[in-house]
């Protein structure tokens, strides 16, 4: 009886392992999966020009015209070029913490990584955070010959604005296709659908970004204008204190 207990222990021991092994094997690849996204739309040092449409229930239109910047995922400058009354203001996050220049004040202000960029239907993380693997943990929880779907949920005590972001990736060309955006109960909160994909200068992208507002049904489209590595940046340009000037 003890020999048939110790084996039984150690079969339950080995099962355990080759489980354990198996789980960070998947997750792992998961992490893989991420990265090679992540290097598509944000790679490395980068700049791009972009246009923000926002279409509100009411009928009306609000276009802006913005120009992006990076040295990292996580160290993200925005300068807004049109309309006018927004022309010259600033948005920087620096490792998490977003800071906006005000053009008519003059001050530099905090803001929350959940306000609305331009006044639609992305939020400053949305455009500005994309240090994905640092906030969340990437699982794979579907995989088809065509398709991986990966869960983003966010870690314990980190910066996330989301609890979950769940993404559909293409397996042959690995561009993503949508995401869905959810809070801590499950509820969902926006889509974002990734279309036209373009090649900007050796970099192939989606072109297009068209956010819906699950709540408020309304929508903002990003459309990229042109999308460039960019390997000399002034750093100076991605310090708070330099905003605005």
């Amino acid at each position: 009886m003890f020999i048939k207990k110790k084996y039984l222990l150690i079969s339950l021991i080995i099962a355990a392992f080759f489980f354990d092994v198996k789980l960070y094997a998947a997750e792992d690849r998961a992490t893989s999966v991420i990265e090679t996204v992540l290097e598509k739309l944000a790679p490395g040092k980068w700049r791009g020009k972009y246009d923000f449409v926002n279409y509100r229930t009411d009928g009306s239109k609000h276009e802006y015209t913005l120009e992006i910047q990076a040295i990292n995922n996580k160290t993200v400058h925005v300068t807004f070029l049109s309309p006018l009354r927004e022309k010259g203001r600033q948005i920087l996050n620096k490792d998490g913490e977003i800071w906006s220049y005000l053009p008519d004040s003059r001050k530099v202000v905090r803001l929350a990584g959940r306000d609305s960029i331009g006044n639609g239907d992305f939020n400053n993380a949305d455009v500005l955070k994309l240090n994905w693997l640092d906030d969340y943990t990437a699982k794979l929880v579907k995989e088809s010959d065509k398709q991986f779907v990966v869960d983003l949920t966010a870690k314990k005590n980190s910066s996330a604005d989301y609890h979950l972001i769940r993404i559909w990736i293409l397996k042959k060309t690995m561009q993503p296709v949508q995401q869905y955006f959810y809070d801590n109960i499950g509820h969902h909160l926006k889509t974002l659908k990734y279309r036209d994909v373009k090649n900007f200068h050796g970099i192939e992208r989606p072109s297009l970004m068209v956010m819906e507002n699950v709540i408020t049904k309304q929508k903002t489209l990003l459309k990229i204008l042109d999308f460039n590595k960019a390997n000399r940046m002034p750093e100076s340009r991605f310090q708070p204190s330099n905003l605005g000037k």
